[in-house]
């Protein structure tokens, strides 16, 4: 495992280092860089929730925090008042989301768990009210916007353009997220582990289960105001909407769908919901309900994440085979894959009769006309559904058979 997280670190590098010139469109790239602000983001989180084992619904605060010093910096850049090179603005940033941690993080860490969850929440709510409250400050709706095409830079490049952009977001969002994965590593990384699997045992070890959590909770808020900074660099415009709960939802849906016990599950979850919410909603407009089953289905079936899915294929195929290994793999996709076009067609069709303008206009999918009033197309989609769910408790119930005859055959020898 030690060889295995720097290799894996390098392949994402330098795939992220090729992919600009091969998709070479300014969406593409900037679509990219989103991407990067997004696994920041989760990896910082990922301290709290799958290192330290604090669930947070407000760690909006500090991304926040980051955002809105990245934008008066920028601001103060471009009008001459600070003499800083725009490259250093996530620094900044990271400055920002270390003092917003530093003072609220002792109320927050005081206890864990439950408290913790509840602690952060009313935070959140509270500094989001405040950002409304104060729109001098923040902009109110309208929100502060700025200029990242400043004269002082270091590199001297126009970061007006995407492919310069994507640059200084790749530099940042790699140093961070090494730095992050590096911490894992470290005396407090392992302290942070055990204060999330035996509190008791750490105490008794002598150490201060509050301090250690305090400074997780301090590192993670000021890799959550980098994150903030490349944000208010990527987009040039924020309002007090980002401090907000679907902020703090987000990132803990896509560290979560990663996997939380993997040091690089929140960049893959990231990725994952960063790509649904810009690209799924150009093509139906119920990519929430699709967004909001993936989370289901992430959670029952696969609850370390999908992660977890791909550090399982190596042990698979040293202990099946690669051929069987694969046959399985198809053998799923084809059982699953009824069951996935019957829940598109139930989806779509519920959506077309709740929200469209004339809901007896036929329903366009794939090309394909759906008339959502036939009963046949409703058949359709149950019976698809059926295929799949019948298919399922069969394996299921093939797999539980299996385990039984084992623990039989292990009993009586």
């Amino acid at each position: 495992m030690k060889r295995t997280l720097p290799l894996i670190g390098l392949a994402i590098v330098l795939l992220l280092l090729i992919l600009p010139p091969i998709f070479g469109s300014r969406y593409t790239v900037l679509m990219i860089a989103q991407v990067l602000v997004a696994a920041s983001f989760a990896m910082s989180y990922n301290m709290l929730l799958g290192h330290t084992g604090l669930l947070s619904f407000g760690h909006a605060v500090y991304f926040g925090a980051g955002v809105f010093t990245a934008l008066y910096m920028t601001n103060e850049i471009g009008s001459g008042g600070l003499p800083l090179p725009l490259e250093l603005v996530p620094l900044g940033a990271g400055l920002g989301g270390l003092i917003a941690a530093l003072v609220l993080g002792p109320v927050s860490v005081k206890s864990g768990q439950i408290a913790f969850a509840m602690i952060t929440l009313g935070i959140a709510e509270l500094v989001a009210v405040a950002a409304m409250v104060f729109p001098s400050a923040f902009g109110g709706e309208q929100g502060i916007s700025t200029d990242r095409m400043v004269d002082l830079t270091l590199t001297g490049l126009n970061y007006g353009r995407a492919e310069n952009l994507y640059w200084l977001i790749l530099v940042w969002a790699c140093l961070a997220i090494a730095a992050m994965a590096y911490l894992t590593r470290t005396p407090l990384g392992r302290l942070a582990n055990a204060v999330r699997d035996n509190q008791e045992r750490v105490v008794f070890l002598g150490y201060s289960p509050f301090r250690i959590r305090y400074m997780q909770f301090c590192l993670s808020g000021a890799f959550a105001g980098v994150a903030g900074g490349l944000f208010a660099l990527l987009f040039e415009i924020s309002n007090s909407d980002i401090f907000g709960l679907r902020t703090s939802a987000d990132v803990l849906i896509a560290t979560y769908l990663g996997g939380t016990s993997f040091v690089f599950g929140p960049v893959l979850g990231a990725a994952l919901v960063t790509l649904l919410e810009s690209n799924l909603s150009r093509y139906t407009e119920a990519w929430l309900s699709y967004y909001g089953l993936l989370f289901v289905v992430i959670v029952l079936f696969a609850p370390k994440g999908i992660w977890s899915l791909f550090a399982a294929i190596p042990a698979t195929i040293r202990r099946n085979g690669l051929g069987p290994t694969l046959l399985r793999g198809a053998y799923w996709f084809l059982m699953l894959l009824p069951g996935c076009l019957g829940g598109i067609l139930v989806i779509e069709m519920s959506n077309h009769h709740a929200n469209a303008f004339d809901p007896t206009e036929p329903l366009m999918l794939a090309g394909l006309p759906f008339d959502i009033f036939s009963a046949t197309n409703w058949l359709l989609a149950l019976v698809l559904l059926a295929i799949s769910g019948g298919l399922l408790w069969q394996t299921k119930r093939r797999q539980a058979a299996r385990q039984i005859q084992a623990m039989t055959q292990e009993a009586h020898s």
